[in-house]
């Protein structure tokens, strides 16, 4: 997996490329978010459009991922969502913490999450650090 970085408005976005899987690829994304959320950045869009598949080590470093910024007062968006990527998100019931969106744009321009018409209850954090706990075990 390859990481680039961009400012978009007052947005980071994070574009992947390439599969999302293994620990060189979840340090890379923690690394990032990480620096991030240490200079204060509050909102990170993840355009996955260039992300083939991800396994479950890799969907527990988004989790984490949107974690940390929860923790740190900060939004953490997925946009450029692939059909396989969104499946995946909906079978795992974790569309319930994502907020995904068709496009960076949209996800930094404040439009409603694609799955706004579905109701979905805010998990606390304690819930999130139980689904966190469960894809580290896996």
């Amino acid at each position: 997996m390859r990481l680039t970085e961009r400012q978009f408005g007052d947005a980071v976005v994070l574009d992947f490329h390439g599969p999302i899987a293994g620990p060189k690829a979840v340090g890379i994304l923690e690394s990032a978010v990480r620096r991030h959320c240490g200079a204060g950045v509050r909102d990170v869009v993840a355009n996955l459009g260039g992300v083939p598949s991800v396994d479950l080590v890799g969907l527990g470093a988004l989790v984490d991922a949107h974690l940390a910024l929860r923790q740190a007062g900060g939004v953490f968006k997925l946009a450029s969502v692939t059909k396989r990527l969104h499946d995946l998100v909906v079978i795992t019931r974790l569309l319930t913490i994502f907020d995904t969106y068709d496009s960076v744009e949209e996800a930094v321009g404040g439009a409603a999450p694609s799955y706004a018409g579905a109701t979905s209850p805010q998990l606390s954090l304690m819930w999130l650090g139980t689904i966190h706990r469960f894809l580290r075990r896996a």
